[in-house]
């Protein structure tokens, strides 16, 4: 990290800090994050220091210095990002090709004799936009961190004066001080538009314009061209989860999903708007300098005839400027879609699309034609006037009552009858019965109602897929088909069973031969181009065993239903439903992708990008277009160059892996009845619930007291929240010490998905800290603190001495980037984590006065720890 980003902001936060608060608490603030750097060198009498000056901390100053700390950490995260940046102008600047990027992947494909326009050819990535519960950070606060990243990029510039740059930090310190006064922690619990308007925030300020300049590197890259014969699908597409996430969510439903649609639609318009006016306001070409075509001639005659209202576009001087009146009828066809006025606009985006060829065809200039225009007709192509697809998605239990409500005979069924009486109502279409069931199976019927009737308006791209969680049986998908068949929004749909726990990822080849074999859904999948989307989920597979059995079944699952899909003729596309944290899939996505089964890709990934891990991909766009790149360049590999076979001996081992990692870690999580107890006593699970960081409740149904019923991430965000990181981990070390060491160390270097596996446990390991981890036993009565802490000791030693003894390293990331950036943020975490043990003990005892403080170290750990999730 760039010291001098990190010393200049701290700066301007001690002088911010002097005027609101005194400078005797900017002074603590900086005592603070010094002492606890010296504790992280080992100072014991540091650490007595520290921890008697945060006890005595007086009222008044607690919330502030939580909220000092967390303002660092947020600027460490912006320091890290510009470090990010200056790496990749740097290698723009030297001329050198960058690790994961688009060049470097053109030259492997060549050396691995893959023909860039057949790996192009089958290329499609769709990215797909979830709602977060534990995405701390505030829509006011994104706008700050905006503000001071195009600051500090002024301050650099070396073409700065003296006088000028004076003049910019003068702005520095007014954003940082409007910042300080923020909430940073919500007062209200954000609604489902809050997030999807925060998604589209992420679409319009980055990904709009990131997405066509790197379809420009895709292409100039591999030297091919991204025109395909016939239309077809673009490269990249994006989706959304926030407004049809039903998945026990009481806030979704018929109503947020037309209101989102609408949401997306007007986003994308107003977009298209701005960048043909821009266009307009650019193509200043004479009719004496260009040749105009007779096509573009009569179509400028007919939008006279349609837009009777733009008279200005009819004046004298535009018919000299003919490209430019073409681009102003484009953007008031535009603006009547976006006003309602009933005048002529676009029946659909092909429309749009052929109409800027038409100007295209009249520009006389492939300088001309492949600037601004073609970026254009690639966010047409992209975003179209959807934005991002919607997906709904709900549990397989809401299904099976919605259905059992509907369809007579079906609730009393067995498994092998329910397919029977599904496959039959879907060959005749039969409707069922005609009442609406209460509760979420009925808000299900009308939700999908709502989706057709939006299909139907606007095209079925505006809701692409229905999402089964928790899909175990072929009658949850076959139901879903049937329900969306009777609100005739069945065609188009796409029904992704999502296999999330250890046993449905097992069985899911079963379930999908089942389907396969069922010849109303077959002919479904045979209309939609013999192709279907499995979802496989990464969260509640971890939950329900251990990292590495989480692993271990996923990677199963895709090798046998990739083969059972080649088997049937069916293109499968695999939906990875990743999250931040290593327990849930995060991690770097590069390395995710191109250590996936040889096989499982075929060109196609669908995958979620969810909260802190949006902020951290798509903040910045130069970082988008990189996050970009390294995705569609990973993708490329794994698709067209084959890795390595494992050996049979590897596979038994890692199986055996995580046989016994997943027995290790049941056995503490599930079969002990004390377990819950320690849970929730030793993280901050109860303060989760007040929260306001997502409208998603953290439990289903409300919660019984057990772990069960807890949903993944916040699951995984408490264990972060106490430096513990158990569910990345907790099982490994016994599996891996009963292992063969040298054995490992060969998988390590020669297999990419071994290697993977254990660079992920290294990075959690890193982050995991004990230290701190054990001032939280303070929260824990005793007997279950001198039951449950020894074994978790133990296996974190475990763990952390194979993994070194893999590496060959004698510390954790030795030698690497992320060590020093990690190891930067946590002077400014410590603080938080001991302030968080106090106030937590307090808020337990009744004093209500300290939740507010608790809050604010919540949301501050998770943001120095970023992948929390």
């Amino acid at each position: 990290m760039d010291a001098t980003d990190v010393e200049l902001l701290e700066g301007l936060v001690h002088d911010v800090l002097s005027e609101q608060e005194g400078a005797a608490f900017a002074d603590t603030v900086s005592w603070l994050h010094a002492t606890a750097a010296r504790v992280r060198q080992g100072d014991h009498a540091s650490a007595d220091a520290l921890l008697q000056r945060l006890h005595q901390l007086a009222e008044g100053d607690l919330e502030p210095i939580i909220r000092a700390c967390s303002l660092q950490l947020q600027l460490a995260n912006i320091a890290e990002e510009r470090e990010r940046l200056r790496r990749r102008r740097a290698y723009d600047a030297e001329g050198e090709t960058q690790r994961e990027s688009l060049a470097e992947t053109a030259s492997l494909l060549s050396q691995h004799d893959v023909v860039a326009a057949d790996a192009l050819r089958a290329l499609h990535v769709e990215l797909v936009l979830t709602a977060h519960p534990t995405e701390a950070a505030r829509r006011s606060v994104l706008d700050h961190v905006w503000e001071i990243d195009l600051l500090l990029d002024r301050v650099e510039d070396p073409r700065t004066g003296r006088s000028r740059r004076d003049a910019l930090l003068r702005e520095l310190r007014e954003v940082l001080t409007i910042w300080w006064q923020t909430d940073e922690v919500r007062r209200a619990r954000p609604h489902v538009e809050d997030e999807v308007r925060r998604t589209l925030y992420v679409f319009e300020s980055v990904l709009y314009d990131a997405v066509p300049r790197t379809l420009d590197e895709l292409e100039r890259a591999l030297g091919v061209s991204l025109e395909r014969d016939g239309g077809g699908e673009p490269v990249l597409e994006f989706a959304s989860w926030p407004g049809g996430d039903m998945d026990g969510h009481p806030e979704v439903g018929a109503d947020t999903v037309t209101a989102t649609i609408e949401l997306h639609r007007r986003a994308a318009l107003r977009l298209l708007r701005d960048r043909i006016g821009a266009l307009a306001r650019r193509f200043s070409h004479s009719e004496r300098h260009v040749r105009v075509s007779p096509e573009l001639e009569e179509s400028l005659r007919m939008d006279a005839l349609d837009l009777p209202s733009a008279r200005v576009l009819r004046r004298p001087h535009h018919a000299w400027e003919p490209l430019r009146t073409k681009l102003g009828f484009m953007e008031r066809r535009i603006i009547n879609m976006l006003d309602g006025r009933g005048e002529a606009g676009y029946d659909s985006p092909a429309g749009l699309r052929a109409d800027l060829e038409l100007v295209a065809g009249s520009l006389g200039s492939e300088h001309v034609a492949h600037g601004a225009l073609q970026r254009l007709l690639r966010q047409v192509d992209t975003f179209g006037f959807h934005l991002a697809g919607l997906d709904l998605r709900q549990n397989a239990n809401v299904v099976d009552a919605a259905v059992s409500a509907l369809l007579p005979g079906f609730a009393a069924a067995g498994e092998e009858e329910r397919q029977a009486l599904l496959a039959d109502a879907i060959a005749v279409g039969r409707p069922g019965l005609g009442r609406r069931p209460e509760g979420t199976a009925g808000e299900l019927v009308a939700a999908l109602d709502a989706a057709a009737l939006a299909s139907a308006a606007y095209g079925p791209e505006v809701v692409r897929c229905l999402i089964v969680s928790m899909t175990e049986q072929p009658s949850h998908v076959l139901g879903a088909r049937w329900l969306a068949q009777r609100a005739g929004a069945a065609l188009d749909l796409r029904f992704v069973p999502l296999f999330e726990t250890l046993d449905d990822l097992e069985r899911a080849p079963e379930t999908m031969a089942k389907l396969y074999a069922s010849p109303a859904y077959r002919q479904l999948v045979r209309d939609q181009g013999d192709r279907q989307i499995i979802m496989l989920g990464y969260s509640d597979s971890g939950k329900d065993g251990s990292f590495i059995a989480s692993q271990w079944a996923l990677r199963g699952a895709q090798i046998e239903l990739a083969r059972q899909a080649a088997e049937e003729g069916v293109e499968l596309e695999l939906f990875h439903g990743r999250g931040g944290s290593t327990s849930r899939g995060g991690g770097p996505m590069y390395r995710a992708i191109v250590a996936q089964p040889t096989g499982s890709l075929r060109g196609r990934i669908r995958i979620t990008e969810q909260g802190e891990t949006i902020s951290a991909r798509y903040g910045h766009p130069e970082l988008a277009e990189r996050s970009l790149e390294q995705t569609l360049s990973a993708v490329l590999l794994a698709s067209n160059v084959a890795r390595p076979a494992a050996s049979e001996d590897w596979r038994a081992d890692v199986d055996r892996l995580a046989r016994r990692s997943r027995e290790v870690y049941r056995a503490l999580v599930y079969e002990d009845p004390d377990f819950a107890r320690f849970f929730f006593q030793i993280t901050p699970i109860d303060a989760l619930a007040d929260l306001n960081i997502g409208s998603r409740p953290p439990a289903r149904g409300g919660g019984d007291g057990t772990i069960e019923s807890l949903r993944a991430i916040p699951w995984v965000f408490s264990w972060t929240q106490n430096r513990i990181l158990l569910t990345s981990w907790y099982g490994a070390g016994t599996a891996l010490a009963e292992g063969d060491l040298a054995r490992y160390r060969a998988m390590n270097e020669r297999w990419p998905f071994f290697a993977s596996l254990i660079s992920t446990l290294e990075m959690a390991l890193f982050k995991t800290d004990l230290g701190v981890a054990e001032r939280y036993l303070r929260l824990v009565e005793p007997g279950l603190r001198e039951k449950f802490w020894p074994q978790v000791v133990a296996e974190h030693d475990k763990v952390k001495d194979a993994v070194l003894a893999i590496t060959g390293r004698a510390k954790l990331l030795e030698g690497t980037r992320l060590r020093e950036r990690l190891g930067h943020r946590d002077p400014w975490v410590d603080p938080l984590s001991h302030l968080q043990i106090e106030l937590l003990e307090r808020v337990r005892a009744g004093a209500d006065e300290d939740r507010q403080a608790l809050l604010g170290t919540v949301t501050g750990i998770a943001f120095g720890l970023r992948n929390t999730g």
